[in-house]
This record gives C-alpha cells, sequence and structure tokens, in this order.
C-alpha cells in the first residue's frame, strides 16, 4: 500500500490532484472520495479498506484502539510525499536540515515500525505507540539509513527526471561539496547511523526487545537493497536474487 501511495505522489500525480487526495487521507472518510478524481478513487478506498479490516479483526481481540496509531502514521507519510511534491513542482531545492527533517518521514521507517505493532497478537501497550510516535534514536536512525542509502543509488535517475530537490542536490548546493565529496558524507553518516542502532540495543530502554527489532530489521532489509543499487524498484535481478535464497534454496548445515 505504501508503495501504491509513494508511486502516486512521486510520479503520476499533479500537484492539485495531490491536494486533494491529501486533504482526503487527513478526514480519512468516505465521504471525503467524492472529490477526488475518478482515478485516485479506488486507491483511497483501498487504504480505508485495509485500516478498516484491521479495525474490525481488533474489535474481537478488544485491541480496536491501537489502529488510531496505524492511521496517524500514514497520515504523516502522505504529507511528507506531499511536502516532497510541492518542492519539485515549485523548483524548490530546500536546505539541507529542512530536507532530511521530511524525507526521515517519507522514508516510510516510522509507519513500517509502528503498523506491524498495530496487528500484532498479545498485549502492546499505549506507551509502546507513543515511544514509537517520539521518534526514538533507533527510529531515527534506521530512517537515516534508508533515506541515506537510497538517495546515493537513485541521485542520478532521479536528476534525469528533474527532481532538483535529492537531498544530494541540497547538499552540494548548501555546503559546496562535489558529488562525490557528499557521497562520501552520507556513507560516513550511515556508518554513523548503525552505531546509534547499536548504541540503542545496548541501552535499557522503556520498551521490549521485539519492539527495538522492528526498525533494526527494516534498516538490516534496506540496507541491503539500497547496498549498490536500487534493487527494490529494479527488482528483477538482485531483489528476486536474495529472495530465492532466503526462502526457496536450501543450505548445507
Amino acid at each position: 500500500m505504501i508503495s501504491f501511495n509513494d508511486d502516486t505522489y512521486d510520479a503520476y500525480a499533479t500537484i492539485e490532484e495531490l491536494e486533494l487526495f491529501t486533504d482526503a487521507i487527513h478526514k480519512w472518510d468516505i465521504s471525503a472520495m467524492d472529490s477526488l478524481p475518478p482515478y485516485m478513487r479506488p486507491l483511497y478506498q483501498v487504504n480505508l479498506n485495509i485500516f478498516n479490516e484491521m479495525e474490525e479483526e481488533l474489535a474481537k481481540e478488544g485491541n480496536s484502539d491501537r489502529i488510531y496509531y496505524g492511521k496517524f502514521e500514514m497520515k504523516k507519510l502522505l504529507r511528507s510525499c506531499y511536502q516532497d511534491a510541492k518542492w519539485y513542482n515549485a523548483g524548490y531545492i530546500p536546505k539541507y536540515a529542512e530536507y532530511t527533517k521530511n524525507a526521515y518521514v517519507s522514508s516510510a521507517i516510522m509507519n513500517l515500525g509502528t503498523n506491524p505493532l498495530v496487528g500484532m497478537e498479545g498485549f502492546i501497550s499505549k506507551d509502546i505507540f507513543e515511544w514509537m510516535m517520539n521518534e526514538p534514536l533507533i527510529v531515527r536512525a534506521a530512517s537515516a539509513i534508508c533515506r541515506l542509502m537510497y538517495d546515493i543509488v537513485d541521485h542520478e535517475f532521479q536528476q534525469e527526471r528533474g527532481h532538483a530537490e535529492s537531498s544530494i542536490e541540497c547538499y552540494m548546493k548548501q555546503y559546496g561539496a562535489s558529488k562525490e565529496e557528499a557521497y562520501i558524507k552520507y556513507r560516513k553518516m550511515v556508518k554513523d547511523a548503525w552505531k546509534d542502532i547499536n548504541k540503542a540495543l545496548l541501552r535499557p530502554t522503556e520498551v521490549p526487545m521485539f519492539v527495538l527489532e522492528r526498525p533494526l530489521n527494516l534498516a538490516r532489509i534496506l540496507h541491503t537493497f539500497f547496498q549498490d543499487e536500487d534493487a527494490y524498484t529494479n527488482s528483477d535481478i538482485k531483489c528476486k536474487d536474495l529472495v530465492t535464497l532466503l526462502l526457496i534454496e536450501s543450505f548445507n548445515i
């Protein structure tokens, strides 16, 4: 669902259509669908249906209050995607700190870290969701790894598409750096982010280890996907091979 939403914001809709869609998501009501272009209505309907179905299942266990946190993160994610689209539409290159503040949200780590907890069996306290929403160190670090590595491998493609607001371009403009210098700096920041994750895992926290494992595993996956290329978008080669190795091919013990 995140990929469908992201592609709509990134490649298909006009800025006027995205404003309507973002407003409709904020309202989170089926009546808001009437304000959307016909081609956007199925996507909006699916967004609502997924969370409605989750809420029905959670209600059977007395956990329907959790759905608030899933919706909150989806709304936050799409607001950040809309901000990216506005910058692109205006040809605006934001300050590096301004860009990264928004980009760490649009990386979707906060969304992907929260929604599995929404549907997880067993007791998940309100404090755990509040902890996640406050963007603790491990969540910020995982978001940084995803965003920084993706921006390196996707930089040339985004420039070909005319996306002047990529974080690499923001960094180069603000600090007078070359492309190669920006890449070196980004790779160092990725290493520092992994140190932050290790630090968070070694220190006592107010949440159980299985909660910390959400952003940890997302960082592992996305580090692998974006290590040398965008293996998520171009999934027919590297990503396919990785999934085959993990789930299909046997190995000797």
